[in-house]
């Protein structure tokens, strides 16, 4: 069945939003705006964004201005719009400096590191990723787990084991204790991806199969291809390339049902890293590039046209 997004998305679009007071109204348009964000209509979620902006400057909602501009900078991300991204995230964090809103400073700071890595500025993307760790030290706090694990995720990306490790394990135990399943479910799958980084095959499978245990209890959709995906990836890693492929093949078909587009975009371009044959290879991929192309999102249609070049050159 269609996800229950997609309803919502008919209730909100029945409701007319000058009837209401402002901050109804704001709800409306950003609600509207993350669920076209979702099914990948960019422009179509921008303006929502655009119509909800200045409600919130006229009236002084501090913290849902904060919230707009970094969906707006997210969308950017996705478009390729590096540049505009950085200032719009920059816009926020300054609200949420003032607004000494930790978590979604946290977010801000994860977002310009990511940006800065594709951008291959290692060492801005550190000083945002210690701006993070100062956070994390400041402030005790059960909410900012999220952030501790994407930071974990990020070093690991960037080679930087030790402080991936133990970020990871504080956040396996954090969640532990706070009953966040989860958020322990995605600690576990980055300790996981840790030791398959070090050799560590045992322990690698170990925290994987704790994270899927935990995520295949989740009923929503989402967490479904999440699954599908994990267990892609820790399959492909293992150079088991046939069963990885079957389980991205379940993930694509669930994200289809649910026109989950970006997610589409993301599988097809993993099943034409994993799959044998190549002249099925190339399909995943072009079939991919398609999708990024409607999306607009430049940046991963740029990495899956390398991928196209490396097969048509043999590699």
């Amino acid at each position: 069945g269609k996800a229950g997004h997609i309803e919502l998305l008919g209730i909100l679009r029945v409701l007319e939003a000058r009837l209401f007071g402002p901050r109804t109204r704001f709800v409306i348009h950003e609600l509207t705006g993350d669920i076209l964000s979702v099914q990948g209509k960019w422009d179509e979620a921008e303006g929502q964004y655009d119509m909800a902006l200045p409600i919130a400057v006229k009236h002084k909602l501090t913290t849902p201005l904060a919230r707009i501009y970094s969906s707006r900078a997210d969308l950017a991300v996705k478009k390729g719009e590096m540049d505009t991204a950085l200032s719009l995230h920059k816009k926020a964090l300054e609200m949420q400096i003032k607004l000494r809103d930790a978590q979604g400073a946290a977010r801000s700071y994860n977002n310009m590191g990511y940006i800065f890595i594709r951008q291959r500025d290692n060492k801005r993307a550190l000083e945002v990723y210690g701006n993070v760790e100062e956070l994390l030290d400041s402030e005790d706090s059960s909410d900012l787990t999220e952030a501790r694990i994407r930071l974990a995720s990020a070093f690991l990306e960037m080679g930087e084991m030790d402080r991936a490790r133990d970020h990871a394990m504080t956040a396996h135990d954090e969640t532990a204790q706070n009953n966040q399943e989860k958020l322990h479910a995605r600690s576990r799958a980055v300790l996981g991806r840790y030791y398959a980084r070090i050799k560590d095959n045992d322990l690698a499978m170990h925290h994987y199969s704790g994270a899927l245990e935990i995520l295949s209890d989740q009923s929503d959709p989402r967490s479904a291809v999440e699954v599908e995906m994990l267990l892609g990836q820790v399959l492909s890693d293992a150079g088991r390339s046939d069963e990885a492929a079957q389980h991205y093949l379940d993930a694509l078909s669930i994200a289809e049902a649910n026109d989950f587009r970006m997610m589409q975009g993301e599988i097809l371009s993993r099943l034409g890293e994993v799959e044998s044959n190549r002249s099925q290879r190339m399909d995943y991929l072009q079939r991919s590039l398609v999708v990024f192309r409607e999306l607009g999102a430049v940046d991963r249609m740029r990495d899956v046209q390398n991928s196209v070049h490396r097969v048509v050159m043999g590699h």
